[in-house]
């Protein structure tokens, strides 16, 4: 560090480590979500649909069942499904937002106006304290939602 002020390049070195974990942990999330439910929907998918259910519980021997094989009823289970689906959108849209947070504090960082930086140093905190919270939060509602449906979730090791 040197009289001027502090070291810029610690700072850009912090923002770009911040976008590094970021974007990791977007792409365990998808991951994680590929492999804890075969039923997952990809966005670059022909399939994508943004309500996750078919339409109402049929009787078993219903003819639409048998030509509709992965008919999913709009049932308890349907309705949690469709709840996990919106919440991984948000997280997803959360890490989008966090990324830009981070690369907006960097870029005031390195402005080098003594104002941007103080500004900058109470961003950077304060988006790490959110992100921890936006995971925190969505692993507990992953968890209860997971026992809720009865799927194994992050327990079963997939």
């Amino acid at each position: 560090m040197n009289k001027a002020g502090p070291d810029k390049s610690a700072w850009l070195t912090t923002s770009i480590a911040i976008l590094i974990v970021a974007v990791s942990v977007l792409s365990a999330n998808t991951a994680s979500a590929q492999n804890s439910s075969a039923s997952q929907v990809q966005l670059n998918d022909s399939s994508f649909h943004l309500v996750q259910c078919d339409g109402p519980e049929l009787p078993a021997g219903d003819p639409y069942l048998t030509s509709h094989p992965g008919y999913k009823p709009c049932n308890f289970k349907g309705i949690m499904d469709q709840i996990q689906f919106l919440i991984n959108v948000m997280i997803i849209l959360s890490v989008v937002a966090a990324i830009g947070g981070a690369a907006y504090a960097g870029f005031l960082y390195i402005s080098g106006s003594q104002d941007n930086i103080k500004k900058a140093k109470s961003i950077f905190p304060k988006l790490a304290w959110g992100f921890i919270l936006m995971l925190t939060a969505w692993f507990i509602v992953y968890q209860i939602l997971s026992w809720l449906t009865g799927s194994a979730g992050f327990l079963s090791g997939a």
